[in-house]
């Protein structure tokens, strides 16, 4: 059972909103469909769920609360999108190694979600350098184990 958000998950939502806004130079929470607001809202949606674990009903009702009118199905296609989002729009993985950089994330599961999303973007040769470097952590660790 997921607990409820406190004042202070709201607040530190509204940091990463702030930053988000900063960052693309538009307000993420203003009633618009152009194709920047709704990447930037995506990107923000997208750090709420994967680092900070709102769920899509806080999340709606944070938007909500900040004036952005939304419910909890376009929240999920927000985020679902992000990845698309961020093919196309090459600043969006900058803005989130950015955002993400400035919070702590808090435990190695949200870090694991970064590494997953990071390593769509490394080329086929690095690809490789990162498989050896996995395999070698992981024979290390089972080792210890052992």
């Amino acid at each position: 059972m997921r607990k409820i958000k406190t004042n202070l998950d709201m607040k530190k939502a509204m940091k990463i909103a702030i930053q988000v806004n900063k960052l693309a130079n538009l307000d993420v929470f203003k009633n618009t469909r152009r194709r920047e607001y709704v990447e930037a809202r995506s990107l923000l949606c997208f750090i709420l769920y994967k680092y900070q674990k709102f769920n899509l009903h806080e999340i709606k009702n944070f938007l909500i609360d900040n004036g952005k009118s939304s419910d909890h199905t376009t929240v999920l296609y927000s985020i679902k999108n992000y990845e698309i989002y961020s093919h196309y729009n090459k600043e969006l993985m900058n803005w989130l190694t950015c955002i993400t950089g400035k919070i702590e994330l808090q435990n190695n599961e949200a870090k694991r979600e970064l590494i997953k999303l990071k390593v769509n973007y490394i080329s086929n040769k690095d690809v490789d350098e990162v498989a050896l470097l996995v395999d070698l952590m992981a024979k290390k660790e089972l080792e210890a184990t052992d």
